[in-house]
């Protein structure tokens, strides 16, 4: 059974992955009409392979100048002439049921966009790990596995250029921008098991993701930037406004206990702020002003401990208020809650079985994703100070 489905797969020096993936699609109960692959591998063995296919749909290669797979999506969408098209990685396996599960979902619904969603597979012991750390057990909506309608991925001006990642989330929170007939299905359709088999490639492709997201989310959400730069800039200036504005309390614009007051209530803000959000879950998975909240948060506090004891105790040693050693005690408790949230409360949430973490798998999944979250920060934060270095986005 065929559709009026085209199918778009980006591919660089992965015969072997392509292979499995091509067997995958011929398995499946709903064929699509046409499917591009396109590459931009320097040899010619895929191509070779592909002109060699003789299956019961089209197959068409199309030679790519392009570096990332949402630039070569983009190719594909070109040549595609089907009334929807859909996009799978040739590290993402569809299962049997994938193309028809959602193109009976769209005709069900009358939706526009059926999300992608992927169980990732451990195939070893270390993977098990890291995917203890990362994506556990449960689906999650991918842009591979993704089925739109043509008109609609047009409408979203298609994947943006010149991005090596993050455009894929970028590009589902466009479409859903456009359109808000979408759903994700309830059961798996894909699987991915090309999960790095060390800790190294897998801490290199976290911060190049952050690093070239944060670009996007810096050069299409200047507001959050804005708002990120007002938090630092008041703080600077309100510390010091006693100061500034001269004579003390003679002035009758100096504020008692300014820094107090306005640390305590930034606290309170930024806690109240990040908590609703949590309760209020966005589909952006990264947003620049929550990532900002939360480390503006973390130094507030650290800067409110380390004076702790000059301020309210007076470093009086006997004092009711004086704290022992308080800074080496609140970074101590950060780092054993960061631990214990990504050793034990993160992965139970996304699945994982208590008989894996227990009895000291945590202590190692606790070490992986605390790994993985120092190495986020620098990617981020670098990706925002290199945006405005960074060519307009296409599709901005």
């Amino acid at each position: 059974m065929h559709s009026n489905i085209s199918l778009v797969i980006p591919t660089y020096n992965c015969l072997e992955s392509l292979k499995l993936l091509i067997d995958a699609l011929i398995k499946q109960s709903l064929k699509p009409s046409e499917v591009f692959v396109v590459d931009s591998s320097p040899d010619n063995r895929i191509q070779s392979y592909v002109n060699s296919l003789n299956i019961e749909f089209p197959v068409t290669f199309i030679r790519s100048k392009k570096n990332y797979p949402g630039e070569k999506r983009n190719e594909g969408a070109e040549a595609a002439s089907s009334e929807w098209l859909a996009f799978l990685d040739v590290g993402t396996i569809p299962r049997e049921l994938w193309l028809q599960t959602n193109f009976t979902m769209a005709q069900e619904y009358g939706l526009d966009i059926i999300f992608g969603s992927t169980q990732y597979q451990a195939l070893n012991q270390f993977q098990m790990l890291l995917r203890a750390a990362t994506y556990g057990s449960i689906a999650h909506e991918t842009t591979p596995g993704t089925l739109v309608k043509t008109k609609t991925f047009i409408q979203s001006g298609g994947f943006i250029e010149g991005i090596r990642a993050g455009d894929d989330q970028e590009w589902r929170l466009q479409l859903r921008d456009i359109s808000k007939k979408y759903k994700t299905p309830g059961i798996t359709t894909l699987d991915y098991s090309s999960l790095p088999s060390s800790i190294l490639p897998m801490q290199k492709k976290y911060f190049i993701y952050y690093l070239h997201g944060a670009k996007v989310r810096a050069q299409r959400r200047v507001r959050d930037i804005y708002l990120s730069a007002l938090l630092v800039f008041a703080s600077l200036i309100i510390v010091k406004w006693n100061y500034l504005i001269g004579g003390w309390d003679s002035n009758p614009f100096f504020i008692p206990n300014i820094t107090k007051i306005y640390l305590l209530s930034i606290m309170i803000f930024l806690l109240s702020y990040i908590t609703l959000r949590s309760f209020f879950k966005s589909s952006d998975l990264f947003n620049i002003f929550h990532f900002f909240s939360k480390l503006f948060l973390f130094f507030i506090a650290l800067f409110t401990v380390y004076f702790w004891n000059f301020y309210v105790a007076d470093w009086e040693v006997d004092s009711l208020y004086f704290i022992p050693h308080i800074t080496k005690i609140y970074i101590a408790s950060i780092l054993i809650a960061s631990f214990l949230y990504r050793g034990i409360f993160l992965p139970l949430r996304l699945g994982i079985e208590n008989n894996f973490l227990f009895p000291k798998n945590w202590m190692i999944i606790g070490c992986i994703g605390l790994s993985l979250d120092l190495i986020k920060v620098p990617g981020i934060l670098l990706g925002i100070l290199l945006s405005p270095f960074q060519k307009n986005l296409s599709n901005a």
